[in-house]
Order: structure tokens, then sequence, then C-alpha cells
């Protein structure tokens, strides 16, 4: 044990129904006294993350890692409340103060599940979700079995790549070490993570599909094109997940508007700052778990980094409207080019204490990798 206490995946179960509690209780007309839930959930987090941990420091990175969401979704839905618009569904004929507890309850736990806000009046708009999914419920479940095969495949082979790379081993030498095409490996892990997360999240559409607890429109990807990536803000705004959005935009214009920043450019980066300030600081909560201080972690720098990144880029693509240019084939692969060698710079600076501290340096099966040495003895007996 690592901390002064076993850590628990029980508490943050205790959390989301405390959330849930509150929800149902906010939906009350003439509601009061509903922060004293986000107070109990800030102390059961807080003391979750900074007083317990487990015997593996990559488990309980990647426990707290999953339930980042925590904090300030109960902040969004709790304290922020009465500072944003009613909380609505599409359709919704009524509001949550003149619903039934039963109603409530129904509205409530639809409100926690869908984190992307899919269906609901704050639903991102444009083309910020990939496009939902208009087969029938059997051919959906089909086609999801398939993506499963397609992610694994990549998962299993950004697995085998990290398996061999010394830069992933706990202690082992830095990205950065063997100069550009090492440093480059880092995109091996995003693959990893992208693989992972749309593999549960694709899982968890065919479970809810088949039983019919939703239809296979809730169900977009998780992710958005990758050809959509020539610019580090629609890497982060269209292709990478939206699950944070919608409280990161809510915490970040009430900020806004509690300092009375007038409408313009400076409030715009402002909130774009704020954003992934917060994003920074829920990631520095995995950091402790798995370090146990706050001195090797490097969420905050790296998370504020893409902020500046994005600027930058903004600043570059208005200089090159004002001399003429205009967005063609051309410019998207000098995007695309920008985005890798910005990743391949500013990856290392996250990636580097969470893969020595051991995230992901344990022995995993590989089923490519069996089947390929098995192939490769059977020819070696042919032969």
């Amino acid at each position: 044990m690592r901390g002064k206490h076993d850590l628990h995946p029980s508490y943050f179960g205790l959390c989301q129904l405390i959330l849930l509690f509150a929800l149902i209780h906010g939906g009350q007309p003439n509601a009061r006294c509903n922060w004293i839930f986000f107070v109990a959930i800030f102390i059961l987090y807080s003391y979750s993350v900074l007083f317990c941990a487990s015997d593996s420091g990559g488990a309980d990175f990647a426990l707290i890692t999953s339930l980042l969401h925590l904090i300030p979704t109960a902040s969004d839905y709790i304290l922020l409340r009465n500072h944003q618009p009613e909380l609505r569904k599409i359709g919704q004929k009524k509001p949550s103060s003149e619903m039934t507890f039963a109603e409530r309850f129904v509205w409530a736990v639809s409100l926690i599940t869908t984190a992307r806000g899919l269906g609901w009046a704050h639903e991102p708009k444009g083309q910020v979700i990939p496009p939902r999914p208009t087969a029938s419920r059997r051919k959906f479940i089909a086609s999801q079995f398939l993506w499963i095969i397609f992610y694994y495949i990549i998962f299993d082979t950004a697995g085998i790549h990290i398996q061999q790379n010394p830069c992933f081993k706990k202690g082992g030498p830095s990205l950065t070490a063997f100069g550009l095409w090492w440093r480059a490996t880092g995109w091996a892990y995003i693959i990893l993570l992208y693989s992972t997360m749309s593999g549960v999240h694709i899982m968890m559409s065919i479970v809810s599909v088949a039983i019919r607890l939703y239809e296979p429109g809730d169900w977009p990807h998780m992710f958005g094109s990758p050809l959509t990536a020539y610019t580090v803000r629609k890497c982060w705004g269209r292709v990478w997940h939206q699950t944070h959005r919608k409280t990161f935009t809510t915490h970040s214009n009430f900020l806004a508007s509690a300092l009375r920043l007038p409408k313009g450019t400076f409030t715009t980066y402002f909130k774009l700052f704020t954003s992934f300030f917060i994003s920074g600081i829920l990631h520095a909560g995995a950091d402790y778990a798995l370090h146990q201080n706050f001195t090797q972690g490097t969420s905050i720098q790296f998370f504020a980094l893409q902020a500046v990144g994005i600027t930058f880029e903004d600043a570059v693509i208005a200089i090159g409207c004002r001399l003429g240019y205009k967005q063609s084939k051309a410019f998207k692969l000098i995007g695309f080019i920008w985005v890798f060698a910005w990743f391949t710079f500013c990856l290392p600076i996250w990636l580097d204490p969470q893969v020595h501290a051991g995230t992901i340096d344990e022995p995993r099966v590989s089923l490519i990798r069996m089947l390929f040495e098995k192939s490769l003895a059977r020819f070696s007996e042919i032969a």
C-alpha cells in the first residue's frame, strides 16, 4: 500500500450516487442547500485521491483518469445549475421542477450517463460530434462487432511497439533521448489510448442497444475523423472525445461572466486557456495518485501548452488569410505536418513522467504477435 489507506473504487461509486441525489433534489420546486451534495462529493473524491493508494500506481492512475469528470460535472450540475440555461432533454415538455420523483430519477440518470450531451439542449452543434448511426438495431450491432476487431488490431499493434520500446519502460530513457524519430513514437501511446476508449465505447453501445436501453442513433463514434486533424484546435475540438466539453465550457463561461469580461478576442482566448487549465488540474489528480506527490506530474504544463499552441496557430492562420491564402489541399497537408510536429514535440512532456512510473510497463498477451510467431514457426518447419 503506497498511501495511508487503500483506494476503494466504491468511493467513486458513492460520489456518483450523491450526484444523482443532488440532481433529483435540485429539480424539486424551491430546492435549497443543494451545494451540500457538492461538498460531500468534493471531500470524498479529494480524500480518495490525496490520502488513498493501492499497491499498483498504474491501476490508481487509470482509475482516477477514468473518473476525472466527477468534480467538474458535480460543480456544473450543482453549483452552476442556476448560472446557465435549464438542463432539458430535446423534446422535454415540462421542467424538472414539475416532474414526479420517478420522472426526475429517470431524467437525472439520463443526464449523468450522457457525457457528451447527446439528446439534450446543450448537445454540441455543428460537426463537433461524429454523425449519428442510422442503421437498424441488428445492422448496427453487427457493424459494431467489426469495429471492435478494427480497434483491437490497432490496440494490439500499438501495444507490441510499446512493449518493445525502452522509452516506455519503467525507469527507462526519455522519449527525447534518441532523436526525432524516437520522439515521434509517443504517438503509439495516443493510438493505444484512442483504440482502448473506442473499444470500450463500442462494447457499451452493443450491450445498451441489444437490451433496447438506447437506440443506435444515440451512439456516434467516440472520436471524430482523423482526416479533420489538420489543426491543433480541430484535434482537440473535433477529433478527440468531447466528454468534458460541456463542463469546461460552463466553467469558463461562468468565470468570464463573473469577471465581467467584454465579448471579444481576449475573452475568447481567456475561455480557451481556462478550459485547458481546468483539464490540466484534473489530470494532475491522476498524476498525484501515481507519484504520490505534486512535483513529478506535468499535466498542468502539457494542457496549458495546448492553449498556447492553438493561440499561435490561430495567429498564423489569420495572417495567412489576410495575405490571401485560402483553405486548400496544400493547406491541409501543411496542417497535418504541423499537427504531427506539435504533438511530437509536446507529448514527451506529458508522457515521460507517466510511463517511467510504470503505467503501461506490464506483461500483456498479444494475439497478433502470438499468431505471427506460430506462423513463423510453422513456416520454419516446412522449410
